[in-house]
């Protein structure tokens, strides 16, 4: 069916239809006057006004003051005038309002007055028809009504067709009227009441009237009868837009039940408004708002397409619009809308351009997802996002088609390949951290659902969440649907294990936590054979919602199922290979030889988790275990010829292939036993058996409950005595840490860094090691050397955050995290002052500051607990015992290599206050307040340089009573630099001239390489002195003594 036959569900009649002004019951009734016959008001007269008077008298007489909020009412309107001076309605009234409105009056007044009922205007009234001079003419002009607009009467002569000019008042209808208005102002609602009835009886049309009697009713509180005499008012002006968009807005505030009719009456005022204005864009919005309300979808979607016509490419029209074409499945017509707007706009001004942000490229994309253009809307992504970034002539990017290396973090190592690519063109920010991560999730999940379904560019996307930080400020409380999506992704594609790695974070956030996301997370965890944790989920959902049929289904389904492996990381693609591994040693055959490649060499028991009802038989039996010890030598023969070939594979390329292959079978067989790999690293290692495993799998509560007798041995609350094993395959678990780590470290010398990494990577996620201090030192010991020896800044930064967190408050860990960084040769220092590092370190800042506020403020800051991550030997926080000035500097030079130089004072100037005697902390400071001075936001620039002169004469005054030449001559140097920064180079040369003199000081006190002469550095400034000041001589002397090697 095509999108323009569609219907709406509750509007099955034609969707373009409104209800027609000339032909609507407009009939001037009041229903409090009709009661009394059992005549329900219709709709659009039950309405409230929210509007007061108030009545002033004063010297002059009196008057009436209008307090409305918007004044729904004539303010022009001459209550105070004698009856006499009275006007006419020709006088009051504007060209377009001066005309009778009477025969559809009359016409509305036959539909709706009963059989019987009064065929005066007013039923209530004690008369049945009209007084005076009015009757005539309103019922006189009825008979021509119907002449002049039947059907046979259309073209007859002397008709004029339309709406006519009213009656006159005349004089009885002015008394009337005027009587009202003096009873009104003494607060006599009563007898005012009365007379503006009176007039209308005798003149119907005229506006005044009706004005009086709403303002009447609103004076009593009565904001029904008030808003409907102003509904009935205004049909006596039909043409008066104004009027009809005030009452619709008190419609819309009333406070009705019927919340359908309330809509009804005010789509009512503004097609009133758009008959008499087609192009009123303000009403037609307002229409299109109340229909969609309402659930009329294609009205909203006709209103939007001609309000787009009057005001093209409006972004905020646009994107009502496609939200309206995604419900009814009309994406395409929506992508068509924002073509042409894009277009548009990339041709225009830049400030019209602005109109275009980020909320729409997010909008194009999901247009693009509805109709699953995966492809097409992942370069439309990108291409849009260059524009908003600035880059829109980077038109290369668009041949890598297979990757996203352009929004990678760095330009190396992927961006830099490309050779069009040339760094420092656009801004760092422009690329990888430009890109909101609403869009990143998005473009990775495009990537899941694209045809070769690239999941390592959707991880990379992915990881952008941070899913293993789970502290306060983590992305995954600013961001839960983030991981809902990239999870329920990730699940979508059948990749249970990896979306568990984003379902699993979200138990912290409570809001995100409902049926649907259990049930999701039960079917990842059955996928990969976790029955018990899938078991959990579904008893979550019965415990808050017992009638959830399908927790129950699933339940049962899952009690028929065969037990499968309680595997984490292998998932559903190793099941298949370890059952078929089952099956061969239960046969006594072997995958592999002595000398070969071994596919799995472990113990069935590693693989057996579910208890065999029926014992095996004895022959059986010694069957497994010849088995077991078979492999067990042939694993042991390994490791004898990995430590011989250890101690001669730097003599020979031969020995050295050996030995890699050695210590990869080696590695292998260690990381195929699912026993040190559960799927939460926080369950212990406690040994192969079955009971053993029963026990790493229970809560917590029950494993604390444990009790040790020793470093190897348990007992359980019945009496179990576990020995926990210490040694796996007859080789010591420290021999395999150094298998691993010997191995991790020559892949990252011979190049191959990422193999390397996986390596050190999956010897920190074994349970065996991941719960001993020491072999994690020893871990991130080696992995940092690995990243040294690659210049990874990145892995670096990572790294340091452990020994960071791992001894909280300690000096060697802030002195280690800049060592590190100090050490890396990498071109581009992004990691040492980014976001993850910044954030890390004020978060340890804060802890630290913590431990020092009074009870009263901790009350307010007890969020900041979270950042306390030692614990002593009895398991409790461990706070700082005193401010540590090398966390502080730490944060302060992050925040100077970010140029955030005011800020970088205020963390030196706190390091001052605990070492106000360290140089360092005073040179610090002296070089924010200069850098400070130097930006163009600085207010005073002498006042800041001063302050920074100050401290640097005090680094200068304790590096010369330090009596040490090389920190005598370090300081000599800081202050020439500092003088020849600002151009006072007069200052800077004899600065310059005493650090050279100090040079053989130096070398002859603590030797060429034990201490860091700045002799080099000071006749290089030098030299360019002279040069720049045109005297070569003593620049080539300068050079010639000191400067040639």
């Amino acid at each position: 069916m095509e999108f323009d036959e569609q219907q709406d569900e509750d509007s099955p009649s034609s969707v373009h239809q409104y209800p027609d002004p000339n032909s609507a019951a407009c009939s001037i009734n009041y229903p409090w006057l009709r009661k009394k016959n059992g005549d329900s008001p219709p709709a659009s007269q039950q309405a409230s006004l929210g509007f007061c008077e108030e009545v002033i008298n004063d010297e002059k007489g009196w008057e009436l003051r209008e307090t409305w909020r918007s004044g729904i009412l004539d303010k022009s309107l001459p209550y105070s005038v004698p009856v006499s001076e009275y006007p006419s309605s020709d006088d009051c009234l504007g060209d377009d309002e001066n005309i009778s409105d009477g025969d559809l009056q009359v016409s509305a007044m036959a539909r709706t007055n009963p059989p019987g009922a009064s065929q005066g205007l007013l039923s209530g009234l004690p008369t049945d028809r009209p007084q005076g001079n009015c009757a005539k003419a309103f019922f006189g002009r009825r008979g021509e009504a119907q002449k002049g607009r039947g059907r046979a009467g259309r073209g007859a002569k002397g008709v004029k067709r339309g709406l006519r000019k009213p009656v006159e008042p005349g004089v009885e209808f002015k008394a009337h009227l005027s009587e009202a208005v003096m009873a009104f102002t003494n607060s006599d609602f009563d007898k005012a009441e009365m007379f503006t009835l009176k007039a209308l009886q005798l003149n119907p049309e005229m506006f005044q009237a009706h004005t009086l009697l709403s303002e009447i009713h609103a004076a009593r509180g009565d904001k029904e009868k008030a808003l409907s005499a102003a509904w009935n008012g205004a049909h006596t002006r039909p043409r008066d837009t104004e009027m009809w968009s005030r009452i619709a807005a008190f419609i819309l505030e009333r406070d009705s039940d019927d919340r359908e009719a309330t809509l009804r009456d005010a789509i009512y005022c503004f097609t009133r408004i758009i008959n008499v204005d087609k192009h009123n864009v303000e009403a037609r919005y307002e229409r299109a708002t109340l229909n969609r309300e309402l659930g009329h979808k294609r009205k909203v979607v006709t209103e939007y397409e001609y309000i787009l016509k009057e005001l093209p490419h409006d972004m905020t029209v646009l994107r009502h619009l496609a939200e309206i074409y995604i419900e009814l499945n009309g994406a395409d017509r929506a992508l068509q809308h924002y073509k042409a707007t894009i277009a548009n706009l990339q041709v225009t001004e830049p400030d019209q351009a602005a109109t275009f942000t980020w909320s729409d490229v997010n909008i194009v994309a999901e247009l693009y997802g509805f109709q699953r253009r995966y492809t097409e809307g992942i370069t439309e992504l990108k291409r849009l996002s260059r524009w908003l970034l600035g880059r829109r002539g980077d038109n290369h990017w668009e041949q890598c088609d297979d990757d996203d290396r352009e929004w990678d973090f760095d330009d190396h190592p992927r961006r830099i390949e490309i050779p069009a690519f040339k760094p420092g063109i656009h801004e760092i920010s422009s690329y990888g951290d430009g890109l909101p991560l609403e869009l990143r999730i998005k473009l990775g999940i495009f990537r899941l659902h694209s045809e070769k379904q690239y999941l390592t560019e959707a991880i990379t996307h992915f990881e952008w969440l941070d899913p293993d930080d789970t502290e306060d400020g983590a992305k995954l409380f600013d961001y839960p649907d983030l991981f809902r999506e990239a999870a329920n992704a990730l699940r979508g594609r059948q990749y249970f294990e990896e979306a568990l790695r984003y379902y699993e974070p979200l138990q912290r956030v409570s809001d995100y936590i409902d049926a649907a996301f259990y049930m999701e997370t039960a079917l990842c965890y059955r996928a990969i054979g976790l029955k018990t944790k899938a078991e959990v989920c579904y008893k979550t959902i019965l415990e808050y919602d017992p009638s959830s049929t399908e927790a129950r289904v699933a339940l049962w389904n899952m009690s028929k199922e065969p037990d499968r492996i309680q595997s984490g990381t292998a998932g559903t693609r190793n099941l298949s290979s370890v059952f078929k591994q089952k099956s061969r040693r239960r046969f006594g055959v072997l995958t592999s030889k002595r000398g070969q490649m071994i596919t799995i060499i472990c113990p069935s028991s590693a693989f057996d988790f579910r208890a065999d009802p029926t014992p095996p038989s004895s022959n059986a039996h010694l069957l497994h275990l010849d088995q077991e010890s078979a492999q067990e030598e042939e694993v042991q023969s390994l490791f004898n010829r990995w430590q011989v070939l250890a101690n001669q594979r730097h003599s020979n390329e031969r020995d050295d292939a050996a030995w890699f292959e050695a210590a990869r079978l080696l590695l292998r067989t260690f990381r195929d036993n699912r026993v040190f790999y559960p799927i939460d690293n926080h369950h212990k290692f406690y040994g192969y058996s079955r009971l053993a495993r029963a026990i790493a799998n229970r809560p917590k509560y029950e494993r604390d409950a444990l009790i040790v007798k020793s470093q190897s041995i348990i007992e359980t609350s019945d009496g179990d005595q576990i020995v926990i094993p210490d040694e796996y395959m007859g080789i010591s678990f420290t021999h395999w840490l150094d298998i691993f780590l010997e191995n991790g470290l020559s892949l990252a010398q011979s190049g191959d860094i990422k193999s390397a990494y996986e390596v050190i990577a999956s010897a920190c996620s074994a349970n065996v090691f991941y719960h001993s201090p020491k072999a994690m030192l020893a871990i991130h010991v080696c992995w940092f050397t690995c990243a040294l020896l690659a210049n990874d800044d990145e892995t670096l930064c990572n790294i340091a955050r452990f020994f960071m967190m791992e001894y909280q408050f300690a000096t060697d860990g802030y002195h280690l995290f800049t060592a590190l960084n100090r050490l890396c040769d990498s071109q581009y220092h992004n990691w040492y002052n980014c976001g993850p590092s910044q954030k890390f370190v004020l978060r340890q800042i804060k802890a630290m500051d913590f431990s020092f506020l009074a009870e009263g403020p901790r009350t307010s800051l007890l969020q900041e607990r979270a950042s306390f991550a030692t614990r002593d030997s009895n398991g409790n926080l461990i706070q700082a015992e005193h401010f540590n000035a090398s966390l502080l500097m730490l944060y302060g030079h992050i925040l100077h290599t970010g140029k955030s130089y005011p800020y970088a004072v205020n963390y030196f100037l706190r390091a001052l206050a605990v070492e106000p005697c360290n140089p360092i902390i005073k040179f610090s400071l002296a070089l924010g307040y200069m850098h400070w001075a130097f930006k163009r936001q600085a207010e005073n620039r002498h006042q800041i340089l001063m302050q920074g002169f100050a401290f640097l004469m005090e680094y200068y005054d304790c590096r010369q009573d330090s009596g040490n030449y090389s920190q005598i001559q370090e300081a000599e140097y800081n202050l020439g630099h500092a003088y020849h920064m600002l151009g006072l180079v007069q200052l800077a040369i004899p600065c310059y001239e005493r650090c050279l003199a100090l040079c053989d000081v130096v070398d002859e006190d603590y030797g060429r390489s034990s201490m860091e002469n700045f002799a080099q550095e000071a006749a290089l400034a030098l030299q360019s002195i002279w040069a720049a000041n045109g005297d070569m001589e003593y620049a080539w002397e300068v050079t010639e003594r000191w400067l040639v090697m």
